[in-house]
């Protein structure tokens, strides 16, 4: 019983951590702000996490364990192709940006507090995609790439999903929808077999 209030207490804590940072950033964000928003005195966030840094440090572990998979949400629907899994899968990710706008802006601040945690987390993105692609082309929806072009396109997929969310946070009306349609057409013009055809078919003519 007294292990369940821990535990509960200590995922108070971390909730509260993250409104606190949420509010005012990593930097920013005060033990006794924290502790205030948890309801619980300064001394319990020492006691369950010893300092404010490992307490951060566990927020940021935290944070980049729930944002990343979101970047590979709708791997397993076997009826759909590469193409129209990314496309499901951004739209998913852009429905969460849309419930949790912090989230993003927390995960670029995590590269200037904790470069080393924000680059294995890239790094477990880039090996997922690359994954991604190679069962592309292994079902024949993508052109034929070596591995250096397929970590290379992992790269820039990534590097393409930061414009998406840098995009939707300037608003403009633009319907989320028509963002992502945009960049999936983006896709098969580039990365797509029958684009890879057309092009051929162009060098004969």
């Amino acid at each position: 019983m007294g292990y369940a209030k821990s535990g509960a207490t200590r995922e108070r804590i971390l909730a509260a951590a993250l409104a606190e940072a949420s509010h005012a950033g990593l930097h920013k964000a005060s033990v006794a702000g924290i502790a205030a928003r948890a309801g619980v005195a300064v001394g319990n966030l020492h006691y369950h996490f010893g300092s404010r840094r490992a307490l951060l440090r566990q927020l940021m572990g935290a944070l980049v364990a729930d944002l990343m998979p979101r970047l590979h949400a709708i791997d397993a629907d076997d009826g759909a192709d590469f193409f129209e899994r990314q496309r499901a899968g951004l739209l998913a990710y852009l429905e969460y940006l849309r419930a949790n706008p912090a989230h993003v802006r927390l995960a670029d601040e995590i590269k200037l507090h904790d470069p080393a945690l924000y680059r294995r987390a890239v790094a477990g993105w880039v090996e997922r995609m690359t994954a991604r692609i190679r069962a592309g082309i292994a079902e024949g929806t993508l052109r034929t790439m070596d591995e250096s072009e397929i970590t290379a396109q992992a790269h820039f997929l990534l590097g393409a999903r930061h414009f998406l969310e840098q995009m939707m946070e300037s608003g403009g009306g633009t319907r989320p929808e028509a963002v992502v349609d945009a960049y999936v057409a983006l896709l098969r013009d580039g990365l797509g077999r029958r684009a890879l055809q057309t092009s051929r078919g162009r060098k004969r003519r």
